[in-house]
């Protein structure tokens, strides 16, 4: 696995490097920018939508910086799982797990690309094209969601294992903790009412469809209003949104509960406190975007601008999330912290 490490190591410096090299670009360039300046494109035409002060220019190395931090932790997911649920050998579990690593690699490569271009185009002012290069990302980037379970497939096919006789443990004396009931009950809850809003605005937008005009406001501006007018069809997008991520943090709530070690050192109690600290955080992600893309599918539907005063709380309340959760991640972990066993 010597040249899986290898291109690892160098697609991970390469697209951080990217990333970076762009953003000493922008601050060399950041004083001979006018004070406001196009910082958005519309995903029509590639031309600017969103017109703010220059600071807002800094957007793709945030949003880069994030996605480049959400695939190392996938990775960091794919290597600590401890067992993928697949009838494989070892060997092909290593090639699974390197595949994953490599796609994601993959992934960070596509979007360090994309936003430094993006930086290109604010610093010179001009529009992304006639949305030739949004086209060319978008398919790229499909033939690559597409190709996965293909590639996940063959290497299944190939290293499938002989089954083998299933033994009986009867050691009953360690049994796991279980979550607690509250716990349990909440999570449920909070995966009910997610799902369940975006489905009754998705039958709304379904009964409602045929009275829709032809061409309709579906993007919202920073003031709240329509910025992107499109067939009707494209009103379904909050949905799309809102489903995907809902499934995107399932997986992650998935790999948190499969992961042998947490890495931290705390008795069993304390790791199944962070576990769930870590997945209760998960169903307040989940709730904060199945409301945001309720509001806007409610908007869409009724073709009326969005309430910025709604979205500046969401996302206070967003940002608000990840220091909570470290600092009861933290708080846990000094509490069940374990004493090193040769001092005893």
């Amino acid at each position: 696995m010597k040249a899986y490490r290898i291109i690892h190591i160098a697609a991970n410096i390469a697209a951080v490097g990217l990333l970076g090299g762009f953003l000493v670009y922008f601050l060399l360039s950041y004083s001979g920018l006018p004070e406001r300046i196009g910082v958005h494109f519309s995903p029509v035409n590639g031309q600017f939508d969103v017109f703010a002060d220059k600071l807002f220019g800094f957007y793709p190395f945030v949003a880069g910086g994030v996605l480049i931090g959400i695939f190392s932790l996938l990775t960091l997911l794919a290597k600590k799982i401890k067992k993928l649920g697949l009838n494989i050998t070892e060997q092909g579990d290593k090639v699974l797990r390197c595949a994953a690593a490599l796609l994601l690699d993959l992934m960070k490569l596509m979007w360090a690309g994309f936003f430094s271009y993006w930086t290109v185009c604010v610093v010179k002012q001009v529009g992304m094209g006639n949305g030739t290069f949004l086209d060319v990302f978008r398919v790229f980037f499909i033939l690559v969601l597409l190709a996965t379970p293909i590639l996940f497939s063959r290497i299944q096919d190939k290293y499938r294992a002989v089954p083998k006789e299933r033994s009986v443990s009867t050691d009953n004396t360690a049994a796991p903790l279980e979550k607690p009931k509250s716990f349990r009950v909440t999570h449920i809850i909070v995966n009910v009412v997610c799902l369940a809003a975006l489905g009754v605005f998705l039958v709304w937008f379904i009964i409602a469809y045929s009275g829709l005009p032809e061409r309709i406001g579906v993007h919202f501006a920073s003031d709240g209003n329509f910025d992107v007018y499109m067939q009707k069809i494209f009103g379904l997008y909050p949905f799309v949104m809102g489903f995907g991520l809902f499934g995107i943090f399932s997986l992650a709530n998935l790999g948190v509960n499969k992961i042998k070690r947490i890495g931290l050192r705390v008795d069993a109690k304390g790791e199944l406190m962070i576990r769930c600290t870590v997945i209760e955080t998960l169903d307040v992600l989940k709730m904060i975007w199945s409301a945001f893309f309720s509001v806007w599918a409610y908007c869409v539907t009724n073709q009326t601008p969005m309430n910025t005063t709604f979205t500046y709380a969401l996302t206070l309340f967003f940002i608000a999330v990840f220091p909570l959760t470290a600092g009861r991640i933290i708080v846990t972990a000094k509490k069940h912290s374990i004493k090193d066993s040769s001092t005893q």
